[in-house]
């Protein structure tokens, strides 16, 4: 009996060693660090920002959406847009008025300052 029962020990024990090796791989390509954001978020950052919208009275509203910033303009032939590429980390949308980018800092105190700064 244990000689009939051994081929399948040694297929469960080889079976359970690859499912334990591909679950190890699994985590290690979850675990893989995002590369960090290249931005300083500071009063330079907050200035430039605002010349690259056209100013300050240009900025209509600012809004998060996930993790992206939102910002609506009046005249979006004063944005600059290569301007905003350059700033943003990731891809930049333009739909109407409006301008999505995306940040991989946070984008609620991008929004937050920005709103203080147009009051």
């Amino acid at each position: 009996m244990l000689l009939e029962l051994s081929p399948l020990i040694i297929g469960l024990i080889i079976g359970g060693g690859l499912l334990l090796l591909a679950l190890i791989i699994f985590v290690l390509v979850l675990n893989i660090k995002k590369p960090k954001s290249k931005i300083k978020i500071d009063e330079e950052f907050f200035n430039k920002l605002i010349e690259i919208y056209g100013g300050i009275d240009n900025i209509n509203d600012v809004e998060t959406e996930n993790s992206r910033l939102k910002i609506s303009v009046n005249n979006i032939d004063l944005v600059n847009l290569d301007g905003v590429k350059e700033l943003a980390d990731g891809g930049v949308f333009v739909t109407g008025n409006s301008v999505k980018t995306l940040y991989r800092v946070s984008c609620e105190l991008i929004k937050d300052t920005l709103k203080e700064k147009m009051k």
